[in-house]
């Protein structure tokens, strides 16, 4: 039996923003059930939350005081009491960090401008607690930036066993948690780290981020897809993240999603519930209950395109809004849009609605009934992504026969396939232009309108697909054999 350490920011269903927070609940699950992989889990503590959501905690640790940037304070490690499924979850207490009634942003959804510090904390507790306590473990899976600091101070308590291994998952690029070198010092590191982080850095005339660092004391790297993979290894060529991440072994896994709650079949939601058999009476059903709980036109016949996403430019969303545009205006196609965003995103995304209401609803936050309906009762969903490094929202759509309409991009290049093809399973939108997403939502549109069996075949195909956790938590399972046996 393998005993890992799992560092996330996000945990389902409590603590959560994005696609971390479903990996984060899911695969462990997984991986204790089917592998026989015992994991602890590690999340901050976010007061609002725990209270909103009435959890119960025991504290199991006290940190020293631990200083940080300008601040000097203790933190708590508390256990998780009235958390169902296997695993035990722990969260790190310290409220002067992760008080702010948001995750990473406030609400302007701007992030925290001490989110390098906050992770640093997170880490110096981390390794505090580890070091104090002696906790064992075969591996440790840091998921992204933020966990650069932690993976850090676990280097630095490893003894010669190399016990124990450490993997860095790179959620994407995108987002790497750059410091100023000059701030580098109030991080908090190990003994030495600093000078490894700076040099690493200096060498190709960049700033440091906790990305980097992440990577330096890793001793393998996973990410989303073999696709990404292979795009992360050409976008990052020639840079210091480049480097470091060509060092290590780097596994692309497309993730799973949790069939339970992405169920279309599920009794006692506002969907109502179908299955292959009876799809299109069910998409029917849902397609009206969605128009009608957001105020569009009631239209069978109009095709309806699904968004369930965060509103910010590497999903493509302001293609989207471009491309989406002339269509809703002149009833040639029905938008749905679930999720929060970019302020100058979100604002074009309500003038839009305000021009043709009965056309375009945006649910400004994520909201787990509307997802639902909107999954249910679109005939599409839309990923125009610029970077997608799994992608969570076609495996979940394609689930509910929501036909994606997909850049061809990292994990939905491993996903999608063009229905130009025998055995496809969505649209591929052929460039990243408005132009081009356009084209491609009216011809998904003219397929829509086509014979009504051809529809349902393809349907029935996207529904039968297996998207489960339990593949992805078969080669995830492997890799940390490998990564724990180096």
């Amino acid at each position: 039996m393998m005993n890992c350490l799992y560092l996330t920011q996000e945990l389902a269903p409590y603590f959560m923003e994005g696609g971390l927070g479903q990996t984060a609940r899911a695969l462990p699950a997984a991986l204790e059930r089917d592998h026989a992989i015992t994991h602890d889990i590690v999340v901050p503590h976010y007061p609002w939350l725990v209270a909103r959501h009435g959890l119960e905690t025991e504290c199991v640790w006290s940190t020293p005081a631990l200083t940080v940037g300008a601040v000097t304070g203790p933190a708590r490690v508390e256990r998780l009491l009235n958390r169902p499924g296997p695993g035990e979850v722990f969260l790190v207490r310290a409220d002067h960090w992760y008080d702010r009634g948001g995750i990473y942003r406030d609400e302007r959804y701007v992030e925290f401008p001490d989110a390098a510090l906050r992770a640093a904390f997170f880490g110096a507790c981390i390794g505090a607690w580890i070091g104090a306590t002696g906790r064992r473990y075969d591996i440790v899976h840091g998921n992204d930036w933020q966990s650069g600091p932690a993976l850090a101070h676990l280097r630095a308590l490893r003894a010669a066993d190399t016990a124990p291994a450490l993997l860095a998952n790179v959620h994407s690029a995108e987002y790497t948690g750059e410091v100023a070198s000059a701030a580098v010092d109030a991080l908090a590191l190990p003994p030495g780290w600093d000078r490894v982080l700076k040099d690493a850095a200096a060498a190709h005339g960049e700033q440091p981020s906790l990305l980097l660092l992440a990577l330096l004391a890793a001793d393998a790297a996973t990410t989303g897809s073999p696709a990404y993979a292979g795009e992360l290894l050409a976008q990052t060529a020639g840079t210091a993240i480049g480097t470091a991440l060509g060092a290590l072994p780097l596994t692309g896994i497309v993730a799973g999603i949790d069939t339970a709650l992405w169920q279309p079949a599920a009794q006692g939601r506002l969907t109502q519930p179908y299955d292959r058999h009876t799809v299109r009476a069910g998409k029917a059903a849902n397609k009206r209950l969605l128009q009608q709980r957001f105020g569009l036109k009631e239209d069978p016949e109009t095709a309806l395109f699904g968004v369930c996403s965060r509103l910010v430019p590497e999903k493509g969303v302001d293609l989207l809004i471009e491309a989406a545009a002339p269509l809703v205006r002149d009833g040639q196609a029905q938008l749905a849009v679930v999720g929060q965003g970019d302020e100058a995103l979100v604002a074009r995304l309500t003038a839009l609605a305000l021009d043709a209401p009965t056309a375009i609803v945006h649910v400004p936050a994520f909201d787990q009934d509307s997802a639902w309906l909107t999954y249910a009762g679109s005939d599409f969903t839309v990923m125009p992504s610029r970077v997608e490094p799994c992608g969570l929202n076609q495996l979940i759509a394609m689930t509910y026969a929501a036909v994606p309409v997909a850049s061809a991009v990292g994990g939905l290049t491993d996903t999608v396939t063009d229905l130009a093809s025998p055995d496809g399973t969505g649209f591929v939108v052929p460039e990243l232009t408005a132009e081009a997403l356009r084209a491609t939502m009216l011809r998904a549109a003219h397929w829509l309108a086509g014979p009504a069996d051809e529809v349902d075949a393809v349907r029935r195909r996207v529904m039968d697909l297996d998207w489960s956790w339990a593949r992805s938590a078969r080669d995830t399972a492997g890799l940390y054999r490998r990564t724990a046996t180096r």
